[in-house]
């Protein structure tokens, strides 16, 4: 449970951060802009983290002076960090001053005044990441089954966070976020092509449901 409690205290902390930048005086707009934007980008790459140690711990990738068991703490932990900022990026643009975006275009994207295409891939992400995490969080209530299928929604779920990234980021041109967001979908290609090419990982004689 040190996982989830280190979760919630920093999606507490994150939120608080946000609501502190927009009761920041007249220049709030920018402020409390620059804020969510750093919260996506942080949950992003924490997703990121998450899904990459995931798909290594699956296939039994190797990784230098790292154990397995690291390797899927690191996944565990990153899954339930990246939730947390995933809301403070929520609470953000749900405050910013600036678009006045409203509940249903935070739940749904696609009713936003700016770019609703990218706001509903930014909504089907989140929704992807709170599925993933809240069954894992319960995942002793499933069958083994049901739990992974749900679990697999993480691969799309990050899919859609990248474009959403890159077509609602007001950075996005930028060339430093162009070559980030180019080299972590890169990396997770390629081990989405060694899933894809028939790499299994060797089940051992007990398997439990990670958070049982």
């Amino acid at each position: 449970m040190t996982s989830w409690r280190l979760g919630i205290a920093s999606g507490l902390a994150a939120v608080a951060a946000v609501l502190l930048v927009r009761a920041s005086g007249d220049s709030a707009a920018a402020h409390t802009w620059h804020a969510l934007r750093a919260a996506g980008f942080v949950t992003y790459l924490l997703f990121w983290v998450s899904c990459l140690s995931g798909m290594a711990f699956y296939l039994r990738i190797a990784v230098p002076r790292v154990r397995a068991s690291a390797l899927f703490e690191l996944h565990r932990v990153t899954g339930v960090l990246a939730a947390a900022f995933l809301a403070s990026h929520l609470v953000g643009v749900l405050v910013d001053p600036w678009i006045h975006f409203r509940l249903i275009d935070i739940l749904a994207g696609a009713t936003a005044s700016y770019r609703p295409f990218a706001l509903f891939l930014g909504a089907a992400g989140a929704w992807a990441v709170a599925i993933v995490v809240a069954t894992t969080a319960f995942s002793g209530r499933f069958r083994y089954a049901t739990w992974l299928n749900l679990h697999r929604l993480a691969f799309p779920g990050y899919v859609v966070a990248l474009f959403h990234g890159l077509l609602a980021g007001s950075d996005s041109a930028n060339p430093l976020v162009l070559a980030m967001y180019g080299l972590t979908a890169g990396a997770v290609a390629g081990l989405g092509v060694l899933r894809l090419a028939g790499r299994e990982r060797p089940v051992p004689a007990a398997v439990s449901v990670p958070g049982r």
